[in-house]
């Protein structure tokens, strides 16, 4: 499964997204949820993106800094054409423990048990 978390530059939250993924290596899953959230934060209008990861491969990967590794080649590419939009963008690692909420909806993805991506907005949260 994939999740991640759109917030504000003060930490404030915008949306979440999750999708279900039947036995995806976990570099396909935490790319694919890099995908679905900078393509998420384009549609919603915003061109300067800081984009959070725990996973380091990944990572460095988007950043150019080590080989590609294979199976997230296809989805990085998606990556670097969707932010060639963007007015800046920065990759940063963080551990998992600061990215816990992108964790819970990877988690709450494997719930879905249907491959499309969910998107969860304030208004629609907690009604």
């Amino acid at each position: 499964a994939a999740g991640f978390i759109l917030r504000s530059w003060q930490g404030g939250f915008i949306m979440a997204g999750s999708r279900f993924m039947e036995n995806a290596p976990i570099l396909v899953a935490e790319a694919t949820a890099m995908r679905d959230g900078i393509s998420a934060a384009l549609q919603a209008g915003y061109r300067k993106i800081q984009v959070e990861g725990d996973n380091q491969i990944v990572i460095r990967a988007v950043q150019k800094q080590i080989h590609i590794p294979w199976q997230i080649a296809p989805i990085l590419q998606d990556i670097w054409n969707l932010i060639s939009s963007c007015e800046s963008v920065s990759f940063q690692h963080t551990y998992r423990e600061g990215n816990m909420a992108a964790d819970w909806m990877a988690k709450f993805g494997c719930s879905l048990r249907y491959p499309s991506l969910s998107i969860f907005r304030p208004h629609l949260v907690g009604t």
